[in-house]
């Protein structure tokens, strides 16, 4: 399993514009077949900031999401709104 946070931080100004680019990917990304769980989240202390947390089946099913025309969508659309973007794979430690 493929388990991610993505931080995304928008430029002054320009949050409300990126939380509806943001609210335009979720749908479509959980409705596929290798998606296990995929959250977005807003930071309280920074309206600015936002958070994705993602699980993917694999490895093919975080690159096939990644190739998506609706991802791709997102990326366009979010590319001069986003002044920070960063992801953090994670390692299951809790068995």
């Amino acid at each position: 399993m493929i388990q991610l946070i993505a931080r995304i931080k928008a430029h002054p100004g320009q949050a409300e514009q990126l939380a509806h680019v943001i609210e335009g990917v979720i749908l479509p990304s959980r409705a596929e077949s290798g998606c296990l769980t995929y959250q977005a989240h807003r930071a309280k202390n920074d309206t600015h900031v936002f958070y994705f947390y993602e699980q993917w089946r694999d490895q093919k099913a975080f690159d096939d999401h990644v190739a998506s025309a609706h991802y791709q969508t997102y990326r366009t659309d979010s590319a001069n709104l986003v002044s920070d973007r960063s992801l953090t794979f994670l390692q299951d430690v809790s068995k």
